[in-house]
């Protein structure tokens, strides 16, 4: 109950801040102020009610193409280790499991300091009891996450409705979605089943130097239940510590390359999308594929969060990707429209995680005043109220392009949210790749495959009008619904060398 008390206390105070101090005649440096302030109180919050409040604000800081910079400068700190509870108090969540089994019966060498800490689990090593040669990874939930996670839940949504109440802003679009899949995240088995599937995507639909240059652990199943997820130990250096990563000789080059082109490809291609890739669950090592030359290779660590798209949802992003490489306004429109989203600029900035194209800013110089309401009303003293003209600028265009929030695809929050992580993990490197071109690329590999199963499928026997065709008009559709395809596939490839 203080937990949640607190955090609606510091959303009250932080609302009433706004509504105080940022206001017209304010300078830009009064502006960010309010930003710094708001951002410290919240990473307060965050860290002092920990648990789940430690992935509200990692989601907050993953937003710098729409917040202002404070916020993830202040909240990127919540991707540090958290404070790890002593293993006789997650002892009963793994013993829960097994019943009549203790920790020593599944398990050898158990550390007694836990190796790694995060939000929800922390991770120990050992050996397994079944097979001691076996080093381990265990993660275990908790145990105050499952008392704690219906009231933090509960403060989620009473704050995003009292935000979406006193600035007008649509949140609970986005709530609803995420609710549910925090609570598939807390289920470890889950987890397992969803590492073993992008295992199994890689192995089917990736290219070989993917199926080479990816690792996911494997999962031990009879040492893994809701609370507790025991996989393979890897040895490697996690991207948390890209001074380690440029000391041991690898380039950020080759290493973000593959990480853009591995979560393109799960979002163009196989469907099933990684929701939390931030830095700490990606580690690089040599690959074992590669005994005699350097090469890295990605493990993919943390599958609790993951997003299966539909199908009309991949194609849908594909056919926008598409559009924008090819400057087709009207499709762009269509698919903008048909997800509720009218403003075809707001919804390209989602897909390209860059701030919308604002207005130009009010000249500096002194004007004559004219009604303040206006929004051509000019500047009463040198810059002052063009920075917040700008920030109500993009307010506005997120009010509009979240109007009809109830039409938004749930999968484009979290394409969105893997997206920009990945934005931010090529920032953190130097920014060495064009990951809007590597998007592309996948985006156009991942249409071209929709579109021929599309073109030989068994739907193209049937038609509205006639029922079934004649087998001369269904080859005839097929062949015509190829060379769509490879038509499509090649303006598109065209189109993105262009752009490059």
């Amino acid at each position: 109950m203080a937990r949640m008390l607190s955090a609606f206390w510091d959303i009250a105070v932080i609302s009433a801040d706004y509504k105080a101090n940022f206001r017209e005649e304010c300078g830009p440096e009064q502006l960010n102020l309010v930003h710094e302030r708001a951002a410290r109180r919240l990473l307060r919050r965050c860290r002092e009610n920990g648990g789940l409040f430690i992935k509200f604000g990692q989601s907050i800081a993953v937003q710098s193409a729409l917040l202002p910079p404070a916020f993830r400068r202040e909240l990127s700190v919540l991707y540090d280790n958290a404070p790890s509870v002593p293993v006789a108090e997650i002892a009963p969540v793994i013993e829960r499991g097994f019943p009549g089994r203790s920790i020593d019966d599944l398990f050898i060498d158990f550390s007694p300091e836990a190796v790694a800490s995060a939000s929800v689990a922390q991770v120990h090593t050992a050996r397994l009891r079944s097979d001691p040669a076996q080093k381990v990874a265990v993660k275990v939930q908790k145990p105050e996450i499952r008392l704690q996670i219906g009231w933090d839940l509960f403060a989620l949504r009473s704050c995003a409705r009292l935000v979406e109440y006193a600035f007008e802003i649509p949140l609970m679009w986005s709530v609803r979605e995420i609710e549910r899949r925090l609570r598939e995240e807390l289920d470890f088995e889950r987890e397992g089943h969803n590492s073993e599937l992008a295992s199994r995507d890689l192995r089917r639909l990736g290219e070989a130097w993917m199926q080479r240059g990816v690792h996911i652990p494997r999962v031990y199943w009879d040492a893994t239940h809701k609370g507790v997820l025991t996989t393979e130990w890897v040895d490697g250096i996690s991207l948390v510590h890209p001074q380690q990563l440029a000391d041991a000789g690898w380039s950020g080059r080759d290493v973000m390359e593959r990480m853009a082109a591995l979560f393109a490809f799960q979002i163009f291609v196989s469907g099933n999308v990684h929701g939390d890739p931030h830095p700490g669950n990606i580690l690089v090592r040599q690959s074992p594929h590669a005994a005699h030359r350097r090469e890295p290779q990605l493990v993919l660590l943390d599958h609790g969060l993951y997003v299966r798209q539909s199908r009309a949802f991949r194609r849908q992003y594909a056919e926008f990707w598409r559009a924008a490489m090819l400057d087709d306004k009207a499709t762009m429109g269509r698919i903008a429209r048909g997800w509720g989203m009218p403003n075809t600029g707001a919804f390209s900035t989602m897909v390209s995680l860059k701030p919308p194209q604002l207005r130009s800013r009010r000249p500096a110089a002194p004007q004559p005043s004219v009604d303040p309401g206006s929004a051509r009303g000019e500047d009463n003293g040198p810059d002052a109220g063009s920075d917040f003209d700008r920030q109500m600028e993009l307010k506005a265009h997120a009010v509009k392009a979240l109007r009809d929030s109830h039409r938004l695809p749930p999968e484009l929050v979290f394409v969105t949210r893997n997206m920009n992580i990945v934005r931010a993990n090529n920032q953190s490197l130097g920014t060495p790749v064009n990951r809007v071109r590597i998007l592309g690329q996948y985006a156009a590999t991942g249409l071209r495959a929709m579109l021929v199963d599309d073109a030989l499928g068994p739907g193209r026997k049937y038609s509205r009008s006639a029922g079934v065709m004649p087998w001369r008009d269904t080859l005839v559709s097929r062949l015509a619904a190829a060379v769509a395809a490879e038509w499509s596939f090649a303006t598109f490839r065209i189109a993105l060398a262009i752009a490059g």
